[in-house]
Formats: C-alpha cells, structure tokens, sequence
C-alpha cells in the first residue's frame, strides 16, 4: 500500500500543497495519510478529497483568518522558529501562553469547523493518523488513527495536534495538549504500522535528526520516497501571501524534480534527454589538454596533466567548488557548470526552463573573462581568490564545450 506522510512545520505548510498538486498530477494516489501539526490539518483535507479548498485557506486567508494578534505583533513573530537561535523568544512567548496569555487562535478552530468534513473523512475508506502530545508534567505522546478519536472530536484533535506552545492552549477532557512535534514531527511509523510498504514524505526543513529518523525505516525494507524543500521555507507563522506563493511552488518543483519529471541541481529544467549520463561523461573526457592543465593550475593540483587527473581529482574538486553532494554524477556537474551562468546573472531559481536553449544562450554571450586570461599567461603565480573560483573555472570548461560543438 502506498502512503503519504506530512510533517510538521507551522505555515511552511504550504510548501506541502504545491507538492501534494504535483502528486496528483502525477497520478499518484495514497490509501493513507498521516501528519503532525500542519500536516495533520493538510491530512485532513487532502483525505476529504478537498484539495481545492485547502488551496484557497492557503492562497487567500491572511493570518488574522488564524490568529487574534494584531500587525504589529504578527510582523515581530512571523518569522520565528523553533530552533535554538530562537529559543529565547520561543521561551518567553510559551511563558505568556502558561498564563493564558499566548497567541489566541480561536479563527483556526472556526476554520476548521467550518470547512473540515469529518463525515466524509470517516467514511473516505482511507487510513488517516495524526500526532498530538497530552502534557502533565511530561509528554504523554498520542499515536491517534481516525477510528481512535470519538465522534464529532476531529476538529478538537486537528488542533491538539497543531497547538504550538506559544498558543493559548484550551484543555481537552480536562488534558492539556501540545503540538505532536514534541514526540513525532514524522510520523511514518502510523503508515508502518498499518502495513504500509511504499510511502512518500513530505519534509518542511531539512535537519539530520529528521532525516536520520525518516530513513531507520529504510533498514526494515520500506521504501520511502522524500521530497525536502530545496531551500528553507521561512518562519513558522509568516502567512504573507509572497512567501505562501513562493513556498507552493517550490513544493510544486521539488516534487517533480524528485520523481524525474524536472532535471537540474539548484534549478529547475524541462527532462531532456539528450542530456544523459554518457553524453555528459563524454563532453568532460573530450575536455582538451589546455583546458585539465588550466583547471590543475587553478585548483592547486599537481599532477601530470592526464585523462586519469581529470577523473580522479579535477572531477571531485569541481565538484567541491560548485557545492556539489559527496556523491555526484557527470550529469550532475555538466547541469552545475551551467547554473552557475544562472546564478551570476542573479536569474530566478523557481521557474522552469529548457537547458538546450540555456546552453544555446550560454555559449552565444560567452566571453573569456579577464581572470582567465591572466591566468593563462603566467600560469597561476598568483592563486585565485576562492570566491571567484566558480565563475572562472565554469567559465574555462564552457569555452572548450562551445569548441567541442
């Protein structure tokens, strides 16, 4: 069975809309859902089968459609965190929020009230989990299906699950309950344990702990698909609607880049396969002599200049140079050598483009930069600032490319 796992992450959310409508236009469906926090209230719609109206809270409801705060308090903690650096402020605002004093999010709970369908989610024939956390002098985790939550509660438990610390918190049943971050801020073991096989995770952050908790289940032959933002999301209650839009977007993105419908490495290209991994080995073995002494030179190697230097220590440091995974394909780098022209011209990331018109364009404005040129008249007496090392070297091999044809 095949299942979808959101984790929790305040309005970085949205990032999982943009990559759930990638899903679906994918093709891909999911017999369960499980999330945390906002994953849970994002679970909640994509099993009711309302994808549409999740989109436009997401789109359209500003944050008072949220919480009774007003501008000024709203522009102070939108961009918070909760990380260490932000531990203070967290800290202060879960004080007030122990005096009843924190953010009231009494607008969430109308919301949801109003647009939560928990018959049609009850009877939906598809496993739904979520994570919450009943505090009494400790954390007391709750692991909840849909079938372990009473009647007509749904909307009471959607908000134990995403009830921050630095809200004003409402008891249930007598119990105070937290945001399910602080026991499983992923929770792939619900999926697991329902017998799932195949599931997907969306991540809002990329942090080890999280990746390391994600990929233990690897070990017990899960296969796991993860799709994590590309670029970090924002604070956890900035609900400006730019960075709703941008956060859709690159979920969007990342999701089609994950499943091979996009290519690239920081930016996004229609699949063309022309590029494949022979060709783009075969353009960096035909790289003439000139051109592996050059990059020796410049990268403080000192080895013969060889086919066999090119591979076994040009290729890695220019991997190293341009912020390349320990792990990388040619294809990989050849994508790299031409962001980097990208990145020079400060062009937009989030967008999708056609790299055969890139390299096209690339190789029609290139011209030999001054460094080069000095470069190669006194052959490096003088090592090159590591901060222009990227737009030289990228600019030297897609000389000898242009020349190859």
């Amino acid at each position: 069975m095949k299942g979808l796992v959101l984790e929790g992450g305040g309005t970085k959310g949205a990032y999982q809309i943009g990559a759930y409508k990638a899903l679906r236009e994918l093709g891909i469906e999911f017999q369960g859902v499980t999330g945390t926090s906002i994953g849970a209230l994002n679970g909640a719609f994509i099993i009711q089968n309302d994808i549409e109206i999740m989109e436009d809270i997401w789109r359209n409801y500003d944050y008072s459609s949220f919480m009774n705060i007003d501008e000024d308090t709203y522009e102070k903690y939108k961009d918070l965190d909760f990380t260490a650096k932000s531990f203070n402020i967290v800290l202060e605002l879960m004080n007030k929020a122990r005096k009843n004093q924190g953010i009231d999010i009494t607008p969430l709970r109308e919301m949801l009230e109003k647009n939560i369908n928990e018959e049609a989610i009850r009877s939906s024939n598809r496993d739904f989990g979520i994570v919450t956390v009943h505090w009494d002098k400790k954390f007391n985790p709750h692991h909840l299906y849909i079938e372990d939550i009473p009647e007509g509660r749904l909307v009471d438990y959607l908000i134990a699950s995403a009830s921050l610390p630095i809200f004003n918190l409402e008891k249930m049943d007598d119990k105070l309950y937290l945001d399910g971050m602080f026991s499983d801020n992923i929770p792939v073991k619900l999926l697991v344990d329902k017998g799932y096989n195949d599931i997907v995770v969306i991540r809002l952050m990329d942090d080890f702990i999280g990746n390391m908790n994600v990929n233990k289940f690897l070990d017990k032959g899960i296969n796991i698909t993860t799709i994590i933002p590309s670029e970090p999301l924002g604070g956890s209650l900035n609900k400006d609607k730019e960075n709703i839009e941008k956060n859709m977007l690159l979920g969007y993105l990342d999701t089609m880049k994950v499943f091979k419908r996009y290519e690239g490495v920081k930016y996004y290209f229609n699949l063309d396969y022309k590029f494949d991994e022979d060709y783009c080995f075969n353009k960096f073995i035909s790289l003439k002599k000139e051109t592996i002494e050059y990059l020796c030179n410049s990268l403080g190697i000192k080895r013969d200049v060889s086919r066999r230097t090119l591979l076994e220590n040009i290729i890695p440091k220019l991997g190293e140079v341009l912020n390349l995974p320990k792990e990388f394909s040619y294809k990989d780098l050849f994508y790299a050598v031409y962001e980097q022209k990208l990145q020079e011209n400060g062009i937009n990331r989030r967008q999708l483009y056609d790299f055969n018109k890139l390299v096209d364009v690339v190789h029609k404005n290139y011209k030999p930069n001054r460094e080069s040129e000095e470069i190669n008249e006194v052959h490096l007496i003088t090592p090159i600032p590591k901060s222009k090392l990227p737009k030289v070297l990228t600019n030297q091999i897609i000389s000898d490319f242009k020349n190859q044809g």
